[in-house]
């Protein structure tokens, strides 16, 4: 598995091309909307974890189905979901995720627990 730079405001990236095909973006989500187009060309099948906020502008700028945008509070949790997704296993966290009627959220992005594993959301855990 490919793994991008963490992209926030201490961080710049040179070269576009540095992202090209990665399995997984990671990105601040203050830079979302700077990144999001980028994401969306240079990296089509990419994961893209979201850190310190709601992953809505990634979701929205990249169009990429709602199993590969995950949102999550802190770089550890960051390090944590990434390093499910490379590993080639599964794990539950609560993270933010677009819910579409599960756990009664229809359309919205919401913390619920989830089960994640090499291609982003398996699953949102209904408890």
């Amino acid at each position: 598995m490919r793994l991008a730079h963490i992209f926030d405001a201490t961080q710049t990236v040179e070269d576009p091309d540095e992202i090209s095909g990665a399995d997984v973006v990671v990105v601040a989500a203050e830079e979302s909307e700077k990144w999001g187009e980028l994401v969306r060309d240079r990296a089509p099948n990419a994961v893209v974890v979201v850190v310190g906020g709601s992953p809505h502008v990634m979701c929205e700028t990249t169009l990429f189905p709602r199993a590969r945008i995950i949102g999550v509070e802190d770089r550890e949790q960051a390090d944590a979901v990434v390093g499910t997704i490379c590993s080639g296993t599964e794990r539950e966290f609560e993270t933010i995720v677009r819910c579409q009627g599960e756990r009664g959220i229809e359309d919205e992005f919401a913390r619920v627990p989830v089960r994640i594993g090499p291609r982003g959301v398996i699953e949102i855990i209904e408890a």
